[in-house]
């Protein structure tokens, strides 16, 4: 009995964030998609904040040409989200009300541009509930989105694509080396596709079969929500950083607020911590004392796939072209979906995109060639 193949013009391995946006792009361009993925304990998809911060988070954007990706994935929200309501009637909150960076000591000497030095008195004014700060940076573009009502939004438009069929399923290994890459699932089928993209998170360099070591490792990320509205913005400082959470029923109020996050090298263990609920909740304190009597209403944990340098591997493989990376956003992988699905979408079809992957090449790291 000869071996039963199922073909397909692109195979998305990874079902999170990144593998939805990349899946339901190459369909827009017309290719018929199988997505496959099976959910995994410590995702960090549904894990994260949902901030949305290339301003706030400027010092670790170290060149001109991140700097102009990571914007690209904030300013593509606006659009990229009407979009995604016209098609599955789900609207998903979205805060651009600008982003507070708190600073003890007075103003800082750089700041991004466009970004404002708001003095102890106006930050006052703003967010009366805040410890004592000489002032804040005002990020004025930056802001968060609700990342567990966007996931819910892209697998529903996944739903609804007729030449997008998910499989939830493991993967054994996969074979790069043909000119239609396949892919061995854990129960024996085969899938074999023109094109493969690796969107696997954290779990990226466990796959078997690539050509090449990927040098993505998990980091663990405990954060905790609080009842109530402790702010009206989105909040670095404190050693942390503090997310008001709109309820999806009455979006013009902020009910809940998160505070992240942990950094922690464990490597696939996203269990919570006493010792992390305690971090948090003292960061939440030096952001505001009020935050001291808001009752807990959640404590978990993600992990971030993060790379050596923390950028994201972005791009075909230098060899086999017709393997192509999207894995390791490390903290940025919700800012950097819907961007990084237009970037990798195009290449799955054999088009160019407008964005500069050149930074995010695989070849960057000599320990992966």
């Amino acid at each position: 009995m000869g071996l039963a193949v199922r073909t397909t013009d692109v195979v998305v391995l990874g079902a999170g964030l990144i593998g939805l946006a990349v899946a339901a792009e190459a369909a827009a361009r017309g290719a018929s998609v199988l997505l496959v993925g099976e959910t995994r304990f410590g995702e960090a998809s549904p894990a994260g904040a949902g901030m949305l911060a290339p301003g706030a988070e400027s010092d670790e954007l170290e060149t001109d040409v991140v700097r102009r990706f990571a914007v690209a994935g904030r300013d593509l929200y606006p659009s990229f989200l009407r979009a995604l309501h016209d098609e599955t009637g789900i609207a998903v909150p979205f805060d651009r009300n600008g982003i507070l960076e708190l600073f003890a000591d007075g103003e800082p000497e750089h700041r991004p541009e466009g970004s404002e030095w708001i003095d102890a008195r106006a930050l006052r004014a703003l967010e009366p509930n805040l410890a004592e700060y000489s002032g804040a940076v005002m990020h004025p573009n930056d802001g968060s989105v609700d990342n567990v009502v966007l996931l819910a939004a892209m697998q529903r438009r996944i739903e609804l694509r007729r030449s997008i069929t998910r499989v939830g399923a493991g993967v054994r290994s996969v074979n790069a080396t043909t000119v239609r890459p396949r892919v061995i699932l854990e129960d024996g089928d085969v899938l074999e596709g023109g094109a493969l993209v690796v969107a696997t998170g954290a779990w990226a360099a466990q796959l078997e079969g690539l050509p090449r070591r990927l040098p993505v490792r998990p980091v663990r990320g405990q954060l905790l929500m609080l009842e109530g509205a402790l702010a009206h913005h989105v909040i670095y400082g404190g050693g942390g950083y503090l997310v008001p959470r709109r309820s999806p029923d009455a979006p013009h109020s902020f009910e809940r607020t998160i505070i992240g996050a942990t950094m922690e090298e464990v490597g696939f263990d996203s269990h919570t911590t006493p010792e992390g609920l305690a971090h948090l909740r003292n960061v939440a304190l030096r952001i505001t004392p009020e935050s001291g009597s808001a009752p807990l209403v959640s404590h978990w944990a993600g992990l971030r796939p993060v790379t050596p340098d923390r950028l994201p591997i972005l791009g075909p493989d230098p060899r086999l072209p017709q393997l192509i990376y999207a894995c390791g956003h490390g903290r940025n992988g919700i800012l950097l979906a819907p961007v990084t699905g237009e970037a990798i979408g195009a290449l799955t079809a054999g088009a160019t995109t407008s964005h500069d992957l050149s930074p995010f090449a695989i070849e960057r790291f000599a320990e992966a060639l």
